[in-house]
């Protein structure tokens, strides 16, 4: 990560200046526009060549370190340690190279007087905006530790969301990849030495034979430029998977296959809901809470109507008119409880509520899904192996009726 020198002016016209670890110029800028000063010149510092271990080069923090880190921190701070002091403590438990060195720095700049919440927010890759602006409220209301208790216990519910959907699609992967390696493997070494018993037999053979014949050829023949091309295709696809134009189209996709699409929804209103409320009890403002909340969904168009509707609600515009704009995304439990809630004054208590319901939603999904994709999986195999027993056995009769 780049390291850069800057000058700013603060409220009261004097000259600052620091050096600070951040992505970019332009990350910079927003920095310290929201600490209130205004920059006068920024560069960047050219470093010195050094190793780094393989763990530093890769810069990624699991959504499950930084929950860990979080949830010690906050057991830390409630034994009344500082938060300097408790960093320098918590640093110590992670195997994590990129993340200790992270976690150092929030020590070092704690330290020298600037707010975690700052701190932070030099790290956006590490620390997203939800657990900045919960951290800047624990720092402002004097109950960081409990806040961070609290943040803890949200975001575990969420990475639980995650693991869960992510543990029903990774079954189905595997058998899968599995069988399209083996079909492979039969189709490459296998079944030529079966069809080249049949071509040496003067008989017309069935159609479904021959078609798996020609197949079997050219799998056989051109069986390296096929696995080049298979890996070109992954990697073009890995290239552009995550552009606007295909992840617009993906995410679209994911919204209208069936199966998918109840995974989806469920996923994205149960983050909605758990992410929206939490931020509202720690006495956020609506219309911050619903832009923080539009960067954590995890399709695209839920992320458009969020962030929409933290624009319409700025100008007036009741939330629950906006969301009723997106009936595929919202569904009417969702946006009724949202009118009680704006009617009642009790927003974040309605969403904890219809948080629970989707949660346990999410649960049975999941176990259906397994239940599903199993048999599915098991006709589509049978199905298979069946019309290939049946191209194989078809010409053997063939033949012996000749004979």
């Amino acid at each position: 990560m780049p390291i850069f020198n800057y000058t700013a002016k603060n409220r009261d016209g004097q000259l600052v200046s620091d050096t600070v670890e951040i992505e970019s110029k332009d990350a910079l800028g927003q920095m310290l526009r929201t600490q209130g000063l205004l920059p006068t010149s920024i560069e960047e510092k050219r470093k010195r060549l050094e190793f780094k271990s393989p763990t530093m080069l890769l810069r990624h923090v699991s959504l499950l370190e930084r929950l860990t880190f979080i949830k010690n921190l906050s057991v830390t701070l409630k034994a009344g340690l500082p938060v300097s002091r408790a960093l320098k403590i918590v640093v110590q438990q992670f195997p994590n190279a990129y993340f200790r060195k992270v976690v150092g720095d929030l020590s070092h700049d704690v330290e020298t007087g600037k707010s975690l919440s700052e701190s932070m927010a030099v790290y956006p890759k590490v620390f997203s905006p939800i657990v900045i602006n919960m951290v800047k409220v624990g720092e402002s209301s004097g109950d960081l530790e409990n806040t961070l208790d609290y943040l803890g216990k949200q975001i575990s519910r969420d990475y639980e969301l995650l693991r869960r959907t992510k543990g029903a699609m990774t079954y189905p992967a595997v058998v899968i990849i599995a069988l399209l390696i083996i079909g492979y493997l039969m189709f490459a070494f296998v079944l030529p030495k079966l069809t080249a018993t049949f071509e040496e037999f003067d008989t017309e053979l069935p159609v479904l034979t021959t078609i798996i014949i020609k197949t079997v050829e050219v799998v056989s023949q051109h069986s390296i430029l096929i696995i080049v091309l298979a890996l070109f295709a992954a990697a073009a696809f890995w290239s552009v998977h995550k552009t606007r134009p295909m992840t617009l189209f993906l995410h679209r996709l994911f919204l209208n296959i069936p199966v998918i699409k109840t995974v989806t929804r469920k996923l994205n209103l149960a983050r909605f809901t758990i992410i929206f409320a939490g931020l509202l009890r720690s006495g956020m403002s609506i219309v911050e809470a619903l832009s923080i909340t539009a960067d954590t969904m995890t399709n695209i168009y839920y992320r458009q109507a969020l962030a929409e509707a933290s624009e319409k609600v700025k100008i007036g515009v009741d939330l629950v008119t906006v969301l009723n704009n997106y009936p595929k995304l919202f569904t009417p439990m969702v946006t009724q409880m949202i009118q009680v809630g704006e009617e009642t004054g009790t927003m974040e208590k309605s969403l904890e509520q219809v948080a629970i319901f989707y949660e346990a939603e999410i649960d049975d999904t999941v176990k259906n899904l397994s239940s599903i994709i199993e048999p599915v999986l098991v006709l589509v195999i049978g199905a298979i192996v069946g019309v290939l027993a049946l191209g194989l056995i078809m010409p053997i009769y063939n033949i012996g009726q000749s004979i």
